[in-house]
C-alpha cells in the first residue's frame, strides 16, 4: 500500500514538471537579427514565454540578450 502511495506520488510529480517544462518552451523564435542597431519605437506587443509583456519583438531579444536567457514568443500581443 505504501508503495503504491509513493509511486503515485512520483508519477505525478514527474506530470506535473513535465507540464511546466511545455508550457515554458512552447513558442516561436523572435526576430532578433536588428537588436544590435537598437530597436524600433514601434509599439507591436508580444507576450514572452517568460509571461512578460514586450513592446516589440526587439525589445523581447534586447532584455534576452541582457538577462542571457532564451525566451521565446508565446503569442502576438500583450500576455
Amino acid at each position: 500500500m505504501k508503495i503504491t502511495r509513493v509511486f503515485l506520488l512520483s508519477v505525478l510529480a514527474l506530470l506535473s514538471l513535465s507540464g511546466n517544462i511545455a508550457a515554458y518552451s512552447s513558442g516561436r523564435k523572435a526576430n532578433c537579427d536588428y537588436t544590435m542597431d537598437g530597436c524600433p519605437k514601434i509599439y507591436d506587443p508580444v507576450c514572452g514565454t517568460d509571461g512578460i509583456s514586450y513592446g516589440n519583438e526587439c525589445t523581447l531579444c534586447a532584455e534576452n540578450l541582457k538577462r542571457q536567457v532564451p525566451d521565446l514568443i508565446r503569442k502576438s500581443g500583450p500576455c
